[in-house]
């Protein structure tokens, strides 16, 4: 789960941190979403670029740490952060310890793009 910047890019968290990186076609699975939202939300999701990845959150290990600490990220967290912080919360779930992408994909504010 990534944000596409205006260039194309995209930024999200991966193995290695919070990275910018070039669009890869040859990903399995590719599903765009648009949020009416503010640049606000794509500005604070920069300001995390270099933080390290979130391994126990990937992984589902049943460690109970909080999603929105903001020293590691996997995928779904720095979105759902980075709306939040925003002011745009795509979810309702502020004492959730653990969010995945299926939980994402759940929000009524996405609408998937052809």
């Amino acid at each position: 789960m990534d944000f596409v910047l205006p260039d194309g890019r995209l930024l999200g968290a991966v193995p290695g941190g919070v990275r910018v990186r070039p669009y890869d076609p040859s990903a399995l699975r590719i599903e765009r979403y648009h949020v009416d939202a503010s640049d606000t939300v794509l500005s604070v999701a920069l300001a995390q670029l270099g933080k390290h990845y979130d391994w126990p959150g990937a992984l589902g290990l049943a460690l109970r740490r909080n999603w929105q600490e903001d020293d590691a990220w996997f995928c779904s967290e720095l979105v759902a952060w980075s709306f939040e912080q925003a002011g745009r919360p795509l979810l309702n779930a502020p004492q959730a310890w653990r969010l995945t992408p299926r939980d994402i994909l759940l929000s009524p504010l996405l609408r998937q793009l052809k």
